[in-house]
């Protein structure tokens, strides 16, 4: 029963910090109204670059397991012929 409990606050806070940390993974650098500096632009192009590279990833895989509507439809002997 322990091990049950246990195992059910695993999941749980795992599932809740997904959720919360999510949003302030993918949200984009803030730009300041003014660059008052090379550096302080350089650091932005930066940090802009990275959530670039990582939001436009590509996601191979995604829908492997979809089929389409013909498939539902009409079987996958229509392919075939």
């Amino acid at each position: 029963m322990q091990k049950l409990v246990i195992a059910v606050l695993l999941v749980f806070s795992l599932v809740v910090m997904e959720v919360t940390c999510q949003d302030a993974m993918l949200a984009p650098p803030d730009r300041p109204s003014e660059f008052r500096s090379p550096d302080q632009l350089r650091q932005y192009l930066k940090a802009l670059n990275e959530y670039y590279a990582i939001v436009g990833r590509p996601r191979f895989g995604r829908s492997v397991n979809k089929r389409s509507v013909n498939d539902a439809v009409f079987g996958e002997a229509t392919k075939t012929e």
